[in-house]
């Protein structure tokens, strides 16, 4: 109770109530006019890409009725007798009429087909039943009797019984001299057309317009009220010349507007959006390559936006008055919480002020918050002072050891040096020149072994220290010792680890020959990459079992380094290079038994030393 009633527990129920209240007040506001450009950019984004498929269908359609007319040249009979300049006999009309029939027989939404020559202005016209029959102007000198004719254009829009039709006007022109000798004109139905704008109304959104050319023609809407159409008509009563028009109807303001926009832009693909009081209306306008301008329009109705960001509105404002509840119950027992766990903590820190590294760890959670993060690093901090504080000792009681060793093998090296030599001398006033090649190699390996000021050498230097070494070996085992050496002249004046090789040889004849079957053949290869020096020890003696290199592989990720008993060891040999060089070292273990053992190392090579080549050679 005493914890409950403190100050600090006051100040953070009052300031974390502050702090939700304030802010859900301010971005109520902001969220109800975020919100409501967000869904309208959202709706108009869906609209945009739906139009943009929409778009590709209908570009296709089009293409798919303006190549029709090409399909004549595959009848030549039909071909021969549309260049013909005299008029055609009753036999050819009913031939001419009949092909014709059968080339637009697939297509149902075709209504009238009329072509008149332009050699004998004569027109041939099927499918009358559908509609009128559509007149074509005479043609003179191959060309239309007046030049503003509508049927220049290859796409427009016309009406019958006040319903939109696509009137297509595709000329016929002669393959050799490029000129016309006929006009295909011919009106299709909408039907096709409302089945690809179908995805696009939907009930909760306004009416989809389809305009085509620069003058925005509408061919179809979804509009129930047909009053929507401010497109300049042209009638096609049966006998009523073609270049008579309705009296224009005026444009709604966002029609007008959108006229303007596309005018003023040059791009192939144009899209956006016209704002009103109502609502949007979100265009999508494209120019194929034939240079048909099509654009559909879709009308998002302002109460659509209104009442999908109300809905959220009201959605939010009853989560955080629930969250303002649930905040202030929460409040006392969350600073509660808080307090206990940083007492914790410091009476861990208290411990560790007192030299008491073993901290008693709580279970890791799978999602760790601040005060988790804290107190994990409190006890990695607590384990690596630990860590710290026993490696030291250990290091301390390692360099003793050493210190140890060093002071009892130091039996004057230079004494036991000038007393080899002088026994070489001794052997060869005897004529014992063998004895006196022994002593020598026997010399340089005592002098390279008792050289302690130095931690890393040249490889040039610790492959002369293995020769010195096979040499003695190979005198004491003669032919039971087969040794061969491979190695890049490059790769001598790279800095490694002193005494390292020479174990790795040793223990393949202590395992390998000493107890195996007197007999033994060891092949040193190193290999130099661009960044590492690979090293291989291969033998055919007894090899490891497995559970032999399992040992070593325990030996290797032991903390402490191996007592005197157990020798240099492999795995001695292993970690002291996992030291030098850390986790850029790697190696490996295989072996069959009699056969082929493997002791492969990975050195990197550190680039520091490269230039430190003829201080190496001169040291030697």
């Amino acid at each position: 109770m005493k914890l409950i009633k403190g100050s600090i527990i006051t100040k953070i129920i009052i300031s974390l109530i502050v702090a939700t209240t304030v802010p859900f007040i301010i971005s109520n506001y902001l969220s109800y006019q975020i919100t409501g450009n967000a869904i309208k950019r959202q709706l108009v984004e869906l609209n945009q890409n739906s139009m943009s498929i929409t778009m590709s269908s209908l570009q296709s359609y089009f293409h798919e009725l303006s190549l029709l007319g090409l399909t004549y040249f595959s009848d030549p009979g039909l071909v021969r007798l549309l260049s013909e300049k005299k008029p055609q006999n009753p036999a050819e009309s009913v031939y001419i009429e009949q092909r014709l029939e059968k080339i637009y027989a697939n297509y149902s939404e075709i209504g009238a087909v009329s072509y008149k020559s332009a050699l004998t202005n004569k027109q041939f016209n099927i499918r009358n039943h559908y509609n009128a029959t559509i007149t074509i102007p005479d043609f003179k000198d191959q060309k239309m009797s007046y030049e503003d004719s509508e049927l220049k254009q290859t796409f427009q829009v016309t009406h019958h019984n006040r319903e939109p039709r696509l009137r297509v006007n595709k000329p016929f022109i002669d393959v050799y001299t490029r000129e016309v000798i006929g006009l295909t004109t011919f009106d299709v139905k909408p039907s096709n057309i409302r089945k690809m704008l179908t995805s696009l109304s939907t009930s909760e959104q306004g009416p989809v317009y389809l305009f085509i050319g620069n003058n925005l023609e509408l061919l179809y809407t979804t509009a129930d009220e047909m009053e929507l159409i401010s497109e300049p008509s042209l009638s096609n009563d049966d006998k009523q010349p073609m270049h008579q028009e309705t009296a224009q109807k005026p444009r709604e303001p966002w029609q007008a507007e959108l006229l303007q926009r596309l005018h003023t832009s040059q791009l192939l693909t144009e899209k956006g959006e016209l704002q009103t009081t109502e609502g949007s209306y979100v265009y999508f306008s494209k120019t194929d390559e034939n240079g048909l301008i099509m654009t559909i329009v879709r009308f998002i109705p302002r109460s659509l936006i209104n009442k999908a960001r109300t809905s959220a509105l009201g959605k939010t404002v009853s989560i955080q008055a629930i969250s303002i509840i649930f905040v202030s119950i929460l409040a006392a027992f969350i600073s509660y919480y808080m307090l206990r766990r940083i007492k914790i903590m410091l009476r861990h820190i208290k411990k560790l002020q007192m030299g008491n590294f073993q901290l008693q760890s709580k279970p890791i959670q799978t999602t760790p918050d601040e005060l988790d993060l804290l107190e994990i690093r409190l006890h990695e901090m607590a384990g690596e002072l630990d860590e710290l504080w026993n490696k030291q000792y250990r290091h301390q009681l390692e360099l003793s050891q050493a210190r140890l060793k060093m002071l009892q093998a130091q039996i004057n090296p230079h004494f036991f040096y000038n007393t080899l030599q002088s026994i070489g001398t001794l052997a060869i006033k005897s004529k014992a020149y063998d004895v006196s090649d022994r002593l020598a190699e026997f010399a340089a390996l005592f002098r390279y072994s008792m050289d302690i000021e130095n931690e890393d050498v040249s490889l040039q230097e610790e492959i002369e220290h293995l020769q010195h070494y096979m040499v003695l070996q190979q005198g004491r085992y003669k032919q039971r010792l087969q040794f061969d050496l491979k190695y890049p002249n490059e790769a001598r004046s790279i800095y490694v680890p002193k005494m390292f090789l020479q174990p790795l040889v040793e223990n393949s004849i202590i395992h390998g020959l000493e107890r195996g079957n007197g007999q033994i053949h060891i092949v040193v290869n190193i290999v130099l990459t661009k960044d590492s020096l690979l090293i291989e020890v291969i033998d055919n003696g007894k090899g490891f079992t497995d559970q032999q290199i399992e040992q070593v592989k325990a030996g290797y990720h032991e903390q402490i380094v191996a007592s005197e008993k157990r020798g240099i060891g492999l795995s001695n040999v292993l970690k002291r290079l996992m030291l030098y060089y850390g986790s850029r070292f790697n190696w490996s273990i295989s072996s069959r038994t009699y056969e082929k053992t493997i002791v492969a190392l990975s050195l990197p090579i550190d680039s520091s030393r490269e230039g430190q080549e003829d201080e190496v050679i001169n040291r030697r």
